[in-house]
């Protein structure tokens, strides 16, 4: 079985056919998605879908991208949604420095005020971390104990190296599927399996060979065999162990 580790089925792209998209995930031998939240207004509907669908599993977060719309008012939300609604992690949080139209200094007081409520609730993080993985790394290393995920990871292997050390795991999706990916298929084939997860980000990072634009959970097999690919191991083997890493992170039974 497989674990997405990281797919916003929550979003109203979804909307229309979220029943049958889950219904071809199954066939394709998920058997848990991680559905992260990126607004707290988004957290209601990631909880119904999760409430809907037993093999869903919540995160709630405010990510960078929204970082104008977010208010302080949420990180108390936050608590409190955590505490009434069992997330298995915080998040998606993170640092976004590629696109320049983003306040820095508001991302970074936001991803630090979630990274403190992850460990206050011993929880995992879920980050996103784009043109920022030492800026992440430095917030992380601040916080002995805490864990996570990089998702969608994109930094250099030294810095993958820094963040295993750090108890954490590097997940990897679409872009890892086209051959054109030089550079990141490199950084795989150079980690360990025990610290990869998989993931889709679907609706985005559509796989190479994907048959709609818009990516979907049951499209995860292309991951696990670009994977096996890079590692000269079967598919059954990456999906053992990205199942087990997943499971131990977000602590699923």
């Amino acid at each position: 079985m497989i674990i997405d580790s990281h797919c916003h089925l929550d979003f109203k792209v979804f909307n229309t056919d979220r029943e049958q998209v889950i219904e071809r995930a199954s066939h394709a031998g998920i058997s848990k998605i991680i559905i992260p939240g990126v607004m707290q207004k988004t957290w209601r509907d990631i909880k119904l879908c999760c409430e809907t669908y037993p093999q869903l599993y919540p995160c709630y977060g405010l990510h960078p991208y929204f970082i104008e719309q977010h208010k302080e008012a949420d990180l108390e939300q936050l608590r409190h949604w955590v505490k009434t609604s069992k997330p298995v992690a915080i998040g998606e949080c993170g640092l976004d420095f590629y696109l320049k139209n983003l306040d820095r200094k508001k991302q970074m007081f936001y991803f630090e005020q979630q990274l403190d409520i992850a460990l206050e609730f011993n929880l995992p993080v879920v980050i996103h971390a784009r043109k920022s993985t030492e800026a992440v790394i430095d917030g992380i290393k601040k916080r002995p104990g805490l864990s996570g995920m990089i998702h969608s990871y994109s930094g250099s292997y030294e810095q993958a190296i820094k963040l295993i050390e750090l108890n954490f795991y590097l997940s990897f999706g679409g872009p890892i599927t086209y051959e054109k990916s030089t550079r990141l298929r490199k950084v795989v084939k150079s980690l360990p399996l025990d610290n990869l997860l998989v993931e889709t980000d679907a609706p985005d990072q559509a796989m190479s060979n994907a048959p709609t634009l818009r990516n979907e959970p049951a499209f995860i097999t292309e991951v696990i065999k670009s994977i096996a690919h890079l590692h000269n191991t079967t598919e059954q083997e990456v999906a053992r162990f990205t199942t087990e890493n997943a499971k131990k992170l977000f602590q699923l039974v």
